[in-house]
């Protein structure tokens, strides 16, 4: 599509497109005369159990939608690029499309039509890469019902978290095991280098950034440290140096020199990894880690081998060192963080308040513990100590070596 008649569909659309998704689309063209076949919504719509009168009214947008010409081109050209561009880890900063060109109804439910497109554009590139069924059996189903659940009960069309239900609706992320996949772009966080002789892997931080004395960055949670230290990081034909990052998670005031003759970057900028999600439930353990990492590079590397993925990466608070001070050592929680190379990020409780509390503004004063791990988060902030978010990575070599602990000395 070129960019002329992008801006004429827009024109007419108002702008629903994903960011920078012009940048991607000159190799794409659509003719198809619907957004999506009135046989096709109402089978999904049956097999939900959605009521009469609200089928009635997602099949009437559906022919409102239709009845725009540019806005079927569109959709079926965003359709395409939002299924490739989640492999390519591009233009995937999705948000809920609502088109000027519709009205009322029609115009809120756009959006879930257009992900029912997206089910299936991601299945039709599923099997030309010749992925069995079996990978993405119930994936977008899943989503469906729990936003065709809210429709009949409510009358609520709305998402809740349309960019993270775009993964699903696109059939690009993948349960292997006990923990879901998807591809990620590395870039803005620490560099990984490997001493050639030893495999041993050091992490260090870009420069001028102002690190607390805790190892934190300044200005997370809202705390300043007015002696928080600026990092450096220099790289010349040689050597390179930075400020280390620990393995598990803090950044350290030591600046070390590391000499590429012994040491080779093994994580750099456009690096392409697995994003790996933790759903809640039994088997957060080191073993199913493992398990899981060694089907997902399995998978990948068998259907996706154009792209080489040289690891994992996550964000979670299930990874912030905090918790090793109200943790036991022998439970999962640490034992798992002892398997990935952690480091900071600029994100606070906020993930810990509304993943174990329920509420990302919850105010632990007003509540009773009910565990253990809660009357340990109590205690951090009843003395003025804050938890923090916290990324990891794991690169591919060290797969193998789960449950040893292997960036830990």
């Amino acid at each position: 599509m070129t960019t002329e008649r992008l801006d004429e569909l827009l024109r007419i659309t108002g702008n629903i497109i994903p960011e920078a998704m012009e940048e991607h689309i000159s190799d794409l063209e659509a003719d198809e005369k619907e957004l999506l076949p009135r046989e096709t919504l109402l089978s999904v719509l049956t097999a939900n159990h959605v009521p009469a009168e609200k089928q009635a009214a997602l099949l009437e947008a559906l022919e409102e939608a239709n009845k725009v010409p540019e806005l079927v081109e569109l959709a079926h050209v965003m359709a395409k690029d939002a299924v490739r561009g989640l492999v390519r880890c591009h233009a995937v900063e999705f948000h809920q499309p609502r088109p000027e060109c519709l009205t009322g109804f029609a115009r809120e439910a756009y959006a879930f039509l257009y992900t029912q497109l997206c089910v299936l554009e991601g299945r039709k590139a599923l099997r030309k890469r010749g992925i069995p069924e079996e990978y993405d059996a119930d994936i977008p189903e899943r989503m469906t019902r729990k936003q065709l659940k809210k429709y009949a009960e409510t009358g609520d069309i709305s998402f809740d978290d349309y960019p993270w239900d775009m993964n699903f609706y696109c059939c690009q992320i993948f349960f292997l095991d006990r923990f879901y996949f998807i591809p990620y772009r590395w870039g803005g966080s620490p560099e990984a280098w490997r001493n050639t002789e030893t495999g041993e892997v050091t992490a260090l931080w870009h420069a001028g950034v102002r690190i607390r004395r805790d190892g934190q960055i300044d200005g997370v949670n809202g705390i300043h440290d007015p002696e928080a230290f600026t990092t450096v990081f220099r790289e010349t034909n040689d050597t390179v140096t930075g400020n280390r990052v620990l393995p598990e998670g803090l950044v350290s005031p030591e600046v070390v020199t590391l000499d590429k003759k012994t040491w080779r970057k093994a994580l750099g900028d456009d690096d392409y990894l697995l994003a790996l999600h933790i759903p809640g439930g039994e088997g957060y353990t080191p073993e199913r880690v493992k398990s899981s990492c060694e089907k997902a590079l399995a998978f990948y590397d068998r259907y996706y081998p154009e792209y080489h993925y040289i690891g994992f990466w996550s964000e979670s608070w299930l990874y912030d060192p905090g918790l090793r001070e109200i943790v036991k050592p022998d439970r999962n929680i640490v034992r798992v963080q002892k398997q990935f190379y952690c480091y900071p990020v600029e994100e606070g409780d906020r993930m810990i308040r509304l993943e174990v509390l329920g509420d990302e503004n919850a105010d632990y004063r007003k509540l009773t513990p009910r565990n253990s791990l809660e009357r340990g988060m109590f205690d951090v902030w009843a003395r003025g100590d804050r938890f923090h978010t916290t990324g990891m990575f794991l690169l591919r070599e060290e797969v193998p070596q789960i449950g040893k602990n292997p960036y830990e000395t």
